[in-house]
Parts: C-alpha cells; sequence; structure tokens
C-alpha cells in the first residue's frame, strides 16, 4: 500500500540508489585491510566520454550512472583516444578505526587529472592536477598523481576521478600505506638515481673521447644520449618535478622536442657508425636520411600543432626507426664490417624494448613490467654496450690509423723512390732536406764537390742513323748502365742532357776519377754486347774538376728545379770537350789532381796534357790526362813513353821547341796514334822561330 503510494519516479530512483548501494558494496575497496600496497585495476569502473561533455553532476543521474563498466584489467590502458575518462573507485573502512591510505596513479604524462569527492551529500572536486598545471599546485608532490583517502570508521566513500590526455592513457592505480609508499618511492629514486648516473656518465664519458678523437659519431652519440635522457625525464615525471616546474606547455610538448631530436641523433649516429651509405643499399640508407629529416621537422611543430597531434605524429615517426636501424646493422654485420657486431648486440635489446613499450602507447598491447620498466632496462644496457662498441671503434680506428700510417709510410717510401728519381736524395740531403716537400725556391748552400761530366762522342751523327725510337731506347740503355757506376763511387747525377751526364762527388775527388776510369772500362764490355747485336761501338769522353760551387733551387714557385751554379761547372765541362782535341779517354784538372787523397795517389797513372787559357780569365788552367781507363795496349805505350812525354811537354812549356820537337817526334815513332803528341807536333811546324807557349783557348761547348 505503502509503495503504491509512491509516484512511479520516485519508486524507480529508490531501486536505483539500492541497486548502486548494492554494487558498491560488491566492487569497494576495503582500506583497512591493505596494510602495504594492493593493485585496484580491476576494482574500478569506467566511463568513457567520448564528446567530453559528461559533468560530475551528470554523473549521478541514473541513467549516466549505470553506463559505468567494471574494469578486467589489472592496468586499463585507453590508447590514443583523447576522450574522457570517468573513474569510479568505491571505498570502505570496516575496521573501528579511522583509516588513512594513499592513492597513487603511476603515469605521470597525463594532461588532466580531476578528483570528486562525496561531501554532505554532494559530489565536490577536492584535487585538480595535470600537465596543464604547474606542478606546485599538487598537494603531495610526487612524480606521479597521488591523493589521500581518509575514511571514518565503519564507513564506506566513493570518488569518481575524471581523466583526460593528449597522447597514450594507462591507469595503473595502486593503493598505498604511507609508510609502504615512502620506503618503495626510496628505493625507486635510488634505481632512478642509479639510472641516471649511468646516463650522464656516459654522456661525460663520450663526450670526452669526441675531444680526444675528434670523430663526430661520438658526438652523435652523446646528443642521442641527452636527447634519450630528456625523453626519460619526460615520460618519469622528473623533469617536470625538478627541473620544469612551472613550465607545464614543456611538459605537455616535450615528448616530441626530445624524442624528435633523440631520434634525429640516433640516425646521424647510425649512418656514420655503420658507414651506411657504403655499407647498405640506397634502399636503406635514403629512408634512414628521410626520417632523420622527418624527426627535425617534427620538433617545430610542437609550436604550430596541439599534443593531441604532435605526439600521435612523433609514436608513428619512431616506430620504424628501430626496425631499419636493426636491418641496417644486420646488413653491415653481414658484409664483414667489424663495428657493426658491438652496435648490433647494443641496439638488440633497446630495440626491441622500444617496439614494445610503443605497441604499448598505441594501445596494441596490455602494460606489464617490460613495457613499464623497458625503457630503462634497454636504454642503460644499450648505453653501456653501445659504449663498448664504441671503445672497440677506438681500436678499429687505431688499426685503421696504423695501416693507414704503413700505408702512408710504404706511399711516401715509393713517391720518395720517385721523386728521387728526378730530385736525388743526395741532392736533398746536401740541402739539409729530408723530403723534397721540405725543398722551397731559392734554397742554397755553397760546397766544395767534384763535377764530372761525360759525353758520347759523335753522338749527332750516331743518332741520325736511328730512329726516335731507336734513339731514346739507345740513350736509356746507356744510362741505365753508367748511373750505376756512378753511385757505386758515392756520386749522384745532378742532370742528364741529353747523351750527356753531369755527376756530383761530395767526399772526394778520388771517387769522381775512378767513377771516370770505371765508365771508360764498362763501356768495353757494352761495346762488345752492341757489336754481338750488330751496332756500332761508341766512345765517351769524361771531365772532371774540383772547386767550390752553389747547389740549390731555380725556377718558379710552381716549377722548381735543383741545379749547380758556378765556375767549377763551366770548367769542368769545357775539360771534357778537350778530351775530343787531345784524344783523351779522360781529361782532369790540376785542382782535380792536387785534391787526389794519399792513398789512391799511387794507384793512379796520369800525365800533363796541356796549359789551357778559360776564356774571361787570365790565369791559365793545367789540364791533365787520366790514363788508367784506356785500353790496355794504348796505356802500355803511353806509360813506356811518360817520361819522354813529360820531359817534352816541359821543354814546350819552356819555349824550347827544337828539344820539344825532338822528343815529340821519337814519342811518335814510338807511339804514333798518340793524338797529344801529334797536336804538339803541329803546333811546332813550320818553323820553332814563330811559334809561342802560351795555352790555348778553351775550345767553344
Amino acid at each position: 500500500m505503502i509503495l503504491n503510494c509512491i509516484p512511479t519516479q520516485y519508486s524507480l530512483k529508490i531501486v536505483f540508489l539500492y541497486c548502486f548501494l548494492l554494487s558498491g558494496s560488491l566492487w569497494s575497496v576495503e582500506l583497512s585491510n591493505i596494510t602495504d600496497h594492493k593493485a585496484i585495476g580491476k576494482e574500478i569502473s569506467i566511463l568513457e566520454d567520448r564528446l567530453k561533455s559528461i559533468t560530475i553532476d551528470d554523473i549521478q543521474t541514473q541513467n549516466t550512472n549505470l553506463r559505468f563498466v567494471p574494469s578486467t584489467e589489472d592496468i586499463p590502458n585507453f590508447g590514443q583516444t583523447n576522450f574522457h575518462y570517468w573513474i569510479k573507485i568505491p571505498f570502505e573502512n570496516k575496521s573501528p578505526f579511522p583509516t588513512k591510505r594513499l592513492l597513487e596513479i603511476d603515469y605521470s604524462n597525463i594532461d588532466l587529472v580531476e578528483v570528486y569527492s562525496e561531501s554532505n551529500g554532494k559530489f565536490h572536486l577536492t584535487d585538480k592536477e595535470g600537465m596543464m598545471f604547474p606542478f606546485s599546485e599538487r598537494k603531495i608532490k610526487n612524480r606521479n598523481f597521488v591523493f589521500s583517502v581518509v575514511l571514518d570508521k565503519q564507513s564506506a566513500k566513493t570518488i569518481y576521478i575524471k581523466l583526460y590526455n593528449s597522447g597514450g592513457l594507462t591507469l595503473p592505480l595502486t593503493v598505498w600505506t604511507e609508510e609502504s609508499f615512502s620506503l618503495y618511492y626510496a628505493d625507486i629514486q635510488h634505481g632512478l638515481g642509479l639510472y641516471y648516473g649511468v646516463m650522464i656518465v656516459m654522456i661525460l664519458y663520450n663526450f670526452f673521447i669526441f675531444l680526444s678523437v675528434k670523430d663526430i659519431s661520438y658526438l652523435y652519440y652523446v646528443t642521442y644520449i641527452l636527447g634519450f635522457l630528456g625523453l626519460q625525464l619526460i615520460l618519469t615525471g622528473h623533469g617536470f618535478q625538478y627541473l620544469w616546474p612551472n613550465v607545464p606547455e614543456f611538459q605537455r610538448n616535450g615528448f616530441v622536442i626530445f624524442s624528435g631530436f633523440c631520434i634525429a641523433s640516433l640516425l646521424l649516429f647510425t649512418r656514420r657508425f655503420l658507414n651506411t651509405k657504403v655499407n647498405t643499399p640506397r634502399w636503406l640508407d635514403q629512408p634512414l636520411r628521410i626520417f632523420f629529416v622527418l624527426h627535425i621537422i617534427e620538433i617545430p611543430l610542437t609550436f604550430l600543432l596541439s599534443p593531441e597531434i604532435t605526439v600521435k605524429l612523433g609514436l608513428l615517426l619512431i616506430l620504424p626507426v628501430p626496425i631499419l636501424i636493426f636491418i641496417a646493422a644486420i646488413i653491415s654485420f653481414l658484409r664483414r664490417y667489424r663495428a657493426a657486431r658491438f652496435f648490433l648486440l647494443a641496439f638488440n635489446v633497446l630495440i626491441g624494448v622500444s617496439i614494445v613499450v610503443a605497441l604499448k602507447y598505441l594501445n596494441l598491447i596490455p602494460s606489464n613490467f617490460l613495457t613499464e620498466y623497458g625503457l630503462y632496462i634497454g636504454s642503460a644496457s644499450e648505453v653501456i654496450l653501445l659504449s663498448i662498441a664504441l671503445a672497440d671503434r677506438i681500436n678499429i680506428m687505431k688499426e685503421e690509423k696504423e695501416v693507414a700510417q704503413l700505408k702512408a709510410i710504404e706511399m711516401q717510401k715509393i713517391l720518395t723512390e720517385s721523386y728521387a728519381r728526378f730530385v736525388p736524395k743526395d741532392f736533398l740531403a746536401n740541402l739539409g732536406k729530408e723530403s723534397i716537400l721540405d725543398v722551397k725556391l731559392g734554397d742554397q748552400i755553397q760546397k766544395y764537390m767534384a763535377v764530372l761530366f761525360s759525353d758520347i762522342r759523335s753522338f749527332t751523327t750516331l743518332s741520325e742513323q736511328m730512329s726516335p725510337e731507336q734513339n731514346f731506347n739507345f740513350i736509356n740503355s746507356y744510362l741505365g748502365r753508367m748511373s750505376p757506376i756512378i753511385q757505386k763511387h758515392n756520386g749522384f747525377i745532378d742532370k742528364f742532357i741529353g747523351d750527356a751526364i753531369m755527376a756530383l762527388f761530395e767526399r772526394n775527388t778520388t771517387d769522381a776519377i775512378f767513377a771516370g776510369v770505371d765508365m771508360q772500362l764498362y763501356l768495353k764490355e757494352y761495346n762488345y754486347h752492341r757489336s754481338k747485336q750488330g751496332y756500332v761501338p761508341i766512345q765517351i769522353g769524361v771531365g772532371i774538376h774540383a772547386g767550390s760551387l752553389m747547389l740549390g733551387t731555380i725556377g718558379a714557385e710552381d716549377r722548381l728545379e735543383g741545379t749547380v751554379i758556378s765556375d767549377t761547372v763551366n770548367l769542368a765541362s769545357r775539360v771534357q770537350n778537350l778530351t775530343k782535341i787531345y784524344g783523351a779517354k779522360i781529361a782532369v784538372t790540376e785542382a782535380a789532381i792536387r785534391a787526389i787523397d794519399d792513398k789512391h795517389i799511387q794507384s793512379l797513372e796520369y800525365r800533363f796534357l796541356d796549359r789551357v787559357r778559360v776564356k774571361g780569365k787570365t790565369k791559365p788552367v793545367s789540364v791533365y790526362e787520366i790514363l788508367n781507363g784506356d785500353d790496355p795496349i794504348s796505356l802500355e805505350l803511353k806509360l813506356n813513353t811518360k817520361e819522354l812525354y813529360q820531359e817534352a811537354t816541359t821543354a814546350y812549356h819552356s819555349n824550347n821547341f827544337d828539344e820539344a820537337k825532338d822528343k815529340f817526334e821519337r814519342i811518335a815513332q814510338i807511339f804514333p796514334e798518340d793524338k797529344a803528341t801529334q797536336l804538339y807536333l803541329k803546333r811546332l811546324f813550320p818553323a820553332t822561330t814563330q811559334l809561342s807557349a802560351f795555352p790555348i783557348e778553351f775550345p767553344d761547348e
């Protein structure tokens, strides 16, 4: 009867209230039984507000409240939806004492968290937090969202929480005792402190390596770790808590900023470290470059677009990158690129974990231990392992440097030997230079040296009988045989002048004389081989003079030439020309004779040739003939007539022409082929009264 008197709408309200209270008692969280902590993900109800229009007043209506759905997950994951979500949590205290517990949302990146509690039969807003507001406005200063839940003895209470996030949203809900919460977070802080310490140490370590080895890949790696550290500070909330507590806009956009910076640096580092331009196909290296540009572009987009757009864009751009890097590492490894070994090992863990975490934020997999702590484990492992990879890279670089140095030394040796073909090492040594690279225009030094000139007799006539190719082959064959003889006697060739050779001897003049002797002696063997091949034999003349000369470089900055300048060189050249006139194999000046050391003076046979006048000078020069290079018959005849020849030349230059004529005629009877004797006899005829012992002029070159 009484019920019949109650209007229908009130009957429905009573029924709803009864069901609501009944459901609350069935699903309530009993606080007094929680002595440590308890996850309550499956003890809540969830309402999705797609239109973002439901208010707390609407929640208390029958139609809206009936839309709450019990949670079936330990950690509800709402993904990237950007809707409003209402969470209903009924609490109960069955103990005879008041009870206080802490409710924690173990997810720091939520834009809006509003908590509504009942007071005087009506629900009121008691807490309003999130990344939209400064950190200082939070009642409990923690990187996560923590709220006090206080119940009187033997009482019940329901709270509603309104959530909104521009990015992914998960809801790890835990009820703690105050003591357990403090102890737990002390351990968490220690663990995260160790993690941050590892990251900072690796940043400094690799930065100092960069300063040491100047390899840009280390700088890329440092910026990558900096970006990753910034990303972790955003995700853990420590950055918002300690570094930028009054800049909520940065906290909301920090994920995109740091992820863009981090991934861009990682791509640069990967391309540099693995040398993907060389070690991977173009179809793989090109996407790595494209994604680098895209991640750079996404950073300024945070100033133009809302987080609802940029966060999703950032996640989509991140997902392909670890896959591409993994493929690049595999290909480089398969191509036996040594640096890829440790790189692949270092990134295996991080790549897998990054994909898992990204899938969680895309709401494709549920939350678990790996999705919650994988980035810490993976990144710390990756940083340590990759630092080992970088250390191995140093070893690789060291080995490559050593190989490069050996190749450089070998190449320098080859170049030095090549340059030595044009500029003798002895020439450089005399200038005090170790390398041709050290030579500058105008470098010069004054030295006392012996100069040797040699020339092929009647070469013009000989060359006219040969083709240009035969001429070159002949000259190269001849010079190639004479050069070692000069080197054997401690000389070096200053230059080749067609078929002529100009050589310098620094140690002593005797070396030059014996070099000339050996050249004449070897010429007999050379002519023997020429005659066997049908070629005519050749004759050479050798002229030697010793004196002071200037050795240095002449020319222009872009075209240098080493040369020797002095009267000594000119005189040596003219002495060589005298060999044609006097029929001598080797002609030397008196200065050269005087410079012969005592050790070898006895082993050399020589005779005075004549006294000649140098053009431009008044003092005549005495010229001598070295006999050791003559053929055996000629040498024997010259030695047999040497004493008589000396008396004849002495008489001639003393103006005793009759005596000289008599003695030269006696020599001619013994050795008619002696050209020097015949030359003197021509001077003594037709009348001795018209003769003069003045020295003859040097012939023109």
